[in-house]
Order: C-alpha cells, then structure tokens, then sequence
C-alpha cells in the first residue's frame, strides 16, 4: 500500500510540473510614450506599426516558447521607476548606467555590459538656433551663456552635467524644441535620429541646426527587474539572446522599414 502511495504523489508531483511548464510566463514590458521610428505615436495606445524596437521585442517569444509579452507605454522616467519596484518586468531602450543596475539587470560579461546583447546603438547630437554661439568640439562646450535642455530622464544628462553644463530637463521633444526657439536655452541634447526626424517633419524648426560633432554614442539594451528574474532566472539570458538573435536577423529590414513609412 505504502509503495501505491508514493507512486501516487509521485505522478501527483509529475502532473503538476507539467501543468506549472503549460501555463505561459507573462513578460510586462514597459516602454516610452513618444513618437520615433523604434516606438511609434503618442501615449499609452501601441498602434498597428508600433516601431523597429517594438516589432524586435515582439519576436523574442518565438524563439523563447511559453514566454506572453505585454506592452504599455509610459514616461520613461515612469518607467525606470516602476521597473525597480518589479511592476513591469523590462523596459526598453536603456542605456547602462552603473547606477541603474539597482533599478534593473542588463546583460553583463566581465563586469561590463556585453553588447552582444544590445538592441540597439545610437548617437546623442547638440542642437541649437543658427544665430546662438554655442559650440561643441567634441571634447568640450564654449559659448554657454544658460544652458542646454536634455529630455527628463535621460542619461545624457550625466555626461552634461560633468561637463560643467547648466542643464533644463523637458518633458518632450516638443517641449525641448520650443523652449529653444524661445531663446530659453544654448541648445538641446537629444537622441541623434529623432533629433533629425523631428527637423525633417516640422518646418518650423528651420532655425535650428545640428552641431557635426556627437556628443556621445551608446549601446541600448532591454532591461529587466530583479523581481522577474528572482521568480525566473533562467529566462532572462534566453531573453536577451533571442533579442540579439532578432536584431540580426530582421533589424536591418525593419529600419528600412519605418525610415520609409516616415518618409511618406
């Protein structure tokens, strides 16, 4: 009887795991709300063409079975916030930041970052009002008569302000932009190629140029909490490779992609 038993709770136990294996693993991934060819439109909504980095981030469960996303969007600031308190699992695009690996956990080797796993790389350029006097040289800012505006949560802001820079955080792009044409601030520190979307769409902004020298250029990664990673540590360096795998495979198409949808 004993051994009818145990044979019992063992295929109890067997039965189970199976059950706990079926059931898919929600993944909550968070990412901001403002328009760009990697996310498209405004707010919360996630349109029918959602952007290069959505489309990559929503190819990671084919290569990881039972693994469910779903999206919101919200201010990135918001975000970073509500990834370090485990109410949304990843976030994209963040850059590394010795201090965000609190907030989350990135792909690391050796201590570092490894950007084999990044999503993505991208430039921050300085842009400013043809007649204003601002000047970077690659290494250094002259001219800074009030300062230059960086995007709230960014962390461009770092770099400026340990150059010495008085900097003005804005909400939006928008924000940023209108502040300058008011002669409000010296420049606007902004995201390379959303910098030269927002120039090409609106021509309002005629008065604006960018400096050719980058202010900086970083890799960008899929962040995730240390709470899903607690409740799953073995899905988050299966994430991240099926993510590489992804950029490689379709990255190149999908910027083509929406760099011709923004054409139009």
């Amino acid at each position: 009887m004993l051994t009818i038993i145990r044979a019992f709770v063992v295929l109890l136990l067997a039965l189970l795991a199976l059950h706990c294996q079926a059931q898919p693993v929600e993944f909550r991934v968070a990412f901001e709300d403002k328009d760009s060819y990697d996310h498209t439109g405004n707010g919360s909504v996630v349109p029918e063409h959602p952007g290069v980095l959505v489309e990559l981030v929503a190819m990671i469960p084919a290569r990881v079975p039972n693994l469910r996303i779903t999206f919101s969007r919200k201010p990135w600031a918001r975000c970073l916030a509500e990834l370090e308190v485990g109410a949304v699992d990843a976030i994209f695009s963040s850059s590394f930041k010795p201090e965000r690996q609190k907030t989350g956990m990135y792909p690391m080797a050796d201590g570092k970052p490894d950007r084999r796993y990044r999503m993505d790389t991208k430039s921050y350029s300085l842009y400013k009002l043809r007649e204003t006097p601002l000047e970077w040289d690659g290494t250094a800012f002259s001219h800074v008569q009030q300062g230059v505006i960086a995007m709230r949560g960014y962390a461009i802001i770092d770099d400026l302000k340990k150059s010495g820079v008085p900097v003005m955080e804005a909400n939006s792009p928008d924000d940023a932009f209108r502040m300058l044409l008011a002669g409000r601030a010296d420049g606007f520190a902004h995201l390379t190629d959303f910098g030269d979307l927002t120039l090409r769409r609106k021509p309002e902004l005629d008065r604006v140029v960018k400096l050719p020298m980058p202010l900086a250029t970083r890799d960008y990664y899929l962040q995730i909490s240390h709470q899903f990673n607690a409740r799953h540590p073995e899905l988050a360096p299966k994430i991240w490779k099926a993510l590489a795998e992804a950029r490689q495979a379709e990255g190149e198409r999908l910027a083509a992609k929406y760099l011709k949808l923004y054409a139009e």
